[in-house]
């Protein structure tokens, strides 16, 4: 079994309708987990957005799970999930479905697919925070909080975990790690120090539940690693995704071995 893995789309529509076109054209592959900043909600059109979506799934036979990335209308998420049709009988949070064949992820969500045990984590805290609008194209629910991550990590391990941020130094790929210690975009000390949170929350949490793989978003980089977390009986593999418009934004996963095919 093959899955496609789909980093930050931004609500590019475009890119989003021709990367499903190509994950289709393969031909073995069903399943497309995206990680975060769908850009759910926003937009000029956020329902004709998805529409695109859910028919060039339907065009390739395919269906696209999402987990929350910092780029979401995180007000309509959470008001989503406090109705009892999107709640659980033991209180968790059900997947929302979308569209016919887009599903949004809660996070700790926990599934399996392929004999392969998987685990989700969404949201961060946006770098450009100074920039946005409380209530307009931000939202204070979109950082993982520490309640989730106990949730997260209470579950146990598992084969697969997909975050929408990534864990610091040395748990990351290099890329990524140039960004957090580097700051090349020169962000204020305020804002590197919110976004310290939801690195340090994250790696908490990926260090509970050492994963065999970890795949990420948020960065806009493609990269990979080997690491080594605390206290872990095996190494773990970390992929970082691009962006939209980035060739990096796109990777397999041979669920059989936890490789790119």
């Amino acid at each position: 079994m093959i899955v496609a893995l789909l980093g930050d789309l931004e609500g590019d529509r475009d890119w989003a309708v021709d990367r499903l076109r190509v994950i289709g054209e393969r031909g073995d592959v069903r399943m497309v987990l995206q990680l975060g900043d769908l850009r759910f909600g926003m937009g000029p059109d956020p329902d004709g957005y998805l529409d695109a979506i859910d028919s060039a799934c339907a065009d390739h036979g395919l269906e696209m799970w999402s987990i929350g990335g910092n780029h979401e209308h995180w007000a309509r998420l959470d008001e989503l999930w406090s109705l009892p049709e999107w709640q659980l009988p033991d209180g968790s949070l059900a997947p929302l479905r979308l569209r016919e064949r887009v599903l949004m992820l809660p996070r700790g969500h926990r599934w399996e697919l392929g004999a392969r045990s998987f685990v989700a984590l969404g949201g961060a805290p946006s770098v450009n925070v100074t920039q946005l609008t409380e209530g307009v194209d931000w939202w204070p629910s979109e950082v993982v909080e520490e309640r989730h991550v106990d949730a997260t990590v209470a579950g146990g391990s598992a084969d697969v975990m997909l975050t929408h941020d990534s864990p610091g130094p040395p748990y990351c790929t290099a890329p990524v790690g140039e960004i957090i210690t580097g700051n090349p975009w020169g962000r204020p000390d305020s804002t590197l120090a919110y976004a310290q949170t939801g690195i340090d929350r994250i790696t908490r949490a990926v260090t509970g539940v050492a994963p065999r793989l970890l795949v990420h978003g948020h960065f806009h980089v493609g990269g990979e690693a080997v690491v080594h977390l605390p206290g872990a009986c095996r190494p773990t593999m970390v992929w970082s995704l691009g962006a939209n418009g980035d060739e990096a934004n796109l990777r397999y996963l041979d669920m059989e071995t936890l490789v790119d095919p």
